[in-house]
């Protein structure tokens, strides 16, 4: 698998954009968990109101152990501090539901704030890296095969590059190519290998240079 270009500024513009986009996600989570701690700080008021009110509940239900041991009227003294005890248990249970919701929505916030941008840098950088990986694993393979991977990629040179840098590519190089001529084979192969960044290895591709336009790459590929 070929990963990254062989001519130097190809390479240093993949390298900054690969690094650029792990900063860029990077930098994406922290602001997500940043936002899920400011959410979850509004918690901050039901934790406090659980605490009182299970703190009431405790003083309630001694209180009402503490009365109900007098003779006659214990039972009676004993029931506003039993209902006092349960409805701070209610109390309690409502300011655990609160900090369960504001949790939740922690959670929800920040998976948006970090998910959202990395997805869309994701769908905007990912299919153009990986169609580049692709694309120039596939010629590295064809520079293997010698000539019979020449003659592919410059099946695919006069296929597809763009008529502006055909027409720059002198005649007789294409007459030789019709011709089974090896160095024309490999003067259109470069066409190819030029847009990839790619360099062709020493004795496979002999021959002249054809007069093409330097390609400028994106930085996502």
């Amino acid at each position: 698998m070929k990963l990254y270009a062989d001519r130097p500024l190809r390479l240093v513009n993949q390298l900054l954009g690969d690094v650029l986009v792990v900063v860029l996600v990077y930098l994406c989570v922290r602001l997500g968990r940043a936002t899920m701690d400011k959410v979850a700080a509004l918690a901050g008021p039901g934790r406090d109101a659980e605490a009182a009110a299970r703190d009431v509940d405790g003083r309630m239900r001694d209180a009402a152990g503490g009365v109900s041991d007098a003779p006659l009227v214990g039972g009676t003294l004993a029931e506003p501090f039993k209902a006092l005890a349960g409805a701070s248990r209610d109390l309690a249970l409502t300011a655990q539901d609160y900090q369960d919701a504001v949790a939740d929505l922690a959670r929800l916030a920040g998976i948006l704030v970090a998910g959202v941008p990395i997805l869309l840098l994701l769908v905007l950088w990912l299919p153009r890296r990986l169609a580049w990986v692709a694309e120039a694993s596939a010629a590295h393979r064809l520079l293997k095969a010698g000539s019979a991977g020449a003659d592919l990629l410059a099946v695919r040179a006069l296929a597809r590059q763009p008529l502006r840098r055909l027409a720059k590519v002198d005649p007789d190089v294409i007459r030789g190519w019709k011709a089974d001529d090896p160095a024309a084979t490999a003067e259109l192969a470069r066409l190819e290998l030029d847009e990839l960044g790619l360099n062709p290895r020493t004795g496979d591709f002999p021959g002249r240079n054809v007069r093409s336009e330097p390609q400028n790459s994106p930085v996502a590929r």
